[in-house]
């Protein structure tokens, strides 16, 4: 198994080299940036799972290069570490293409099983400090998350969503991010079918309530 981890904290890094090579890890790559993960990827595309913690340079960033990986390399896993135990935190991480997400604080051993759980093909949403009854409390009975299964929204039909939000038209959706009106209806129709409702407004509602998205300035 190879792996790449990605976390700005260098005493962090110490301690998952320690565990992950002792779990068998044949290859391991540390980065600290997300920069520094794209460089050795595209010398590495073969990695298996990546770990990387939401907060890097910014408290977004780590959950902006999960959905870059997931668009470039979408034969990673990637499995999420953060401090953030705020249930729409993991719901962000999954619509962004994460397989894990797992707290911080977790003990080692629950991150190396849930790192070879990822490389196995498994889901994991949370780890020994955040329950499923806390997930319920975003995701309410929606066993298409809880189950495994992420809705997995790309970037794009995110951005979609949020001028949804903010009351933009399709004209006005198409012209702001560089597409076809009749692409932006194609968005629209691949979110209703990924979050599993009818009405693109009962997606936003969803969305806005789950912490999925924010209205824009």
């Amino acid at each position: 198994m190879k792996v790449l981890t990605v976390d700005d904290s260098k005493v962090f890094q110490v301690g998952m080299r320690i565990v992950l090579k002792a779990e068998g890890v044949e290859e391991l790559y540390e980065t600290h940036t997300a920069g520094e993960a794209l460089v050795v990827l595209a010398g590495h595309p073969d990695i298996d799972v990546a770990v990387v913690d939401v907060s890097l340079e910014a408290e977004t960033d780590g959950l902006d290069l999960v959905g870059q990986l997931a668009k470039d390399y979408p034969q990673l896993k990637v499995l999420v570490l953060s401090h953030y135990k705020n249930p729409a935190y993991i719901l962000k991480a999954v619509t962004m293409g994460a397989k894990a997400y797992i707290a911080k604080d977790s003990t080692p051993r629950v991150i190396a099983e849930a790192v070879k759980q990822v490389a196995e093909g498994s889901c994991i949403f949370f780890g020994d400090t955040i329950s499923p009854k806390d997930l319920r409390a975003v995701f309410g009975n929606d066993e298409h998350i809880l189950s495994g299964k992420p809705h997995g929204l790309t970037p794009k039909e995110i951005n979609v969503l949020e001028l949804i939000a903010c009351g933009y038209s399709n004209g006005q959706i198409a012209t702001a991010l560089g597409i076809s009106s009749h692409t932006v209806e194609s968005y629209k129709d691949h979110i209703k079918s990924k979050l599993g409702y009818n009405s693109i407004i009962a997606c936003v509602s969803f969305a806005l309530t789950a912490g999925m998205i924010r209205f824009r300035d």
